[in-house]
């Protein structure tokens, strides 16, 4: 099959430094050439995948020469695409449902994915068209729209081979993420202190960090180490006794959750957004709507099999079975059904 990928183009699709929708569209790429598909991504220069690329962009947002209005990056990235669209058998776009009002134009059947929560603007683009192929990446992503329904829900999948079962832990909780209001690091500062376990910050250092994070950081009960990445990133998450993921807004996936327990480590989270399609509750995780109940859900968490936390991520979020649900959604659509 014939296979194009519209990615974002925040940062060139690479397997090391890209962000999250990019990252996985070059996994999604690979898996999918495994499987025997002539697979082209149409991103930015620097992007490196298995398969052919499409440069729409000489840079990111801003960067190399590209437009600084990320709108109209993505638009030039997503018409490109639409332009030779009878290269085609599928094509998949990750374009925030931006390409649904271009079906018309193109010349093969179009897959949509949005990796973010809908707002209401993207429910209209929908709702107008509402015969378009839409996937979600979890059940709750479409959940305040329910008179829409997708064509499939697919789980994101990780490279397995990235990450290490760790069996044994060390002395530390840990927290990996942006540093920001609704991803609840002071709540995790405050956990951490409350139980007496060290806390092991890390993520990209910005203003929210210097104002509100930095002052609790001391080195000792609480350390900052930066932003990770490869093997610190899989070192860090596999010797944790549990990594915090204290949210206060709802989000539609959660990746380090996926990371964290492909280590064996176990998840403690507040229950929002697709938190409870992630964590099989008491098995590779626990979580509580409950804030002041959070120091007792990591408390749990630490004690869970780490040998059975890692096998259950393996079996549901391999990259192979990401390409092959997201396969069988291509097929459907090229057949008619």
């Amino acid at each position: 099959m014939r296979i194009a990928q519209i990615s974002t183009v925040g940062t060139p699709v690479r397997s090391e430094g890209s962000d999250s929708i990019e990252s996985i569209v070059w996994l999604l790429t690979r898996e999918l050439a495994k499987l025997g598909h002539e697979v082209t991504v149409f991103a930015t220069a620097g992007s490196e995948v298995d398969g052919k690329i499409v440069a729409t962009l000489p840079g990111p947002y801003g960067q190399n020469g590209s437009p600084d209005d990320w709108q109209l990056c993505e638009f030039i990235n997503l018409c490109t695409a639409i332009n030779k669209s009878n290269n085609f058998d599928v094509i998949h776009s990750h374009a925030y449902l931006w390409g649904i009002p271009l079906e018309n134009l193109s010349r093969s059947p179009m897959v949509h994915t949005t990796h973010v929560i809908p707002d209401n603007n993207t429910f209209y683009l929908w709702a107008n068209s509402p015969q378009s192929c839409v996937t979600a990446i979890s059940k709750h992503q479409w959940s305040n729209f329910p008179n829409l329904q997708p064509a499939s829900v697919i789980y994101h999948g990780i490279e397995t081979s990235q990450f290490s079962l760790q069996e044994n832990s060390k002395d530390y909780l840990c927290y990996l993420g942006r540093f920001i209001s609704g991803k609840g690091p002071l709540l995790a500062i405050h956990v951490a202190k409350t139980l007496g376990i060290k806390l092991l910050l890390a993520g990209p250092y910005n203003k929210y960090y210097k104002e509100f994070i930095e002052p609790l950081v001391d080195g000792k009960t609480v350390e900052y180490v930066g932003r990770v990445s490869g093997s610190n990133r899989d070192q860090l998450l596999g010797e944790a006794k549990a990594l915090l993921y204290p949210i206060r807004y709802p989000e539609p996936f959660g990746l380090v959750m996926v990371e964290a327990m492909m280590c064996g480590t176990p998840v403690a989270a507040i229950n929002f957004g697709a938190v409870p399609e992630i964590i099989d509750n008491n098995i590779t995780g626990c979580f509580t709507e409950s804030e002041a109940e959070f120091p007792e859900i990591v408390l749990r968490a630490m004690n869970l099999n780490r040998k059975l936390v890692h096998e259950r991520a393996l079996e549901r979020f391999s990259a192979k079975r990401m390409a092959l649900e997201y396969l069988e959604v291509y097929k459907a659509i090229t057949s008619g059904n």
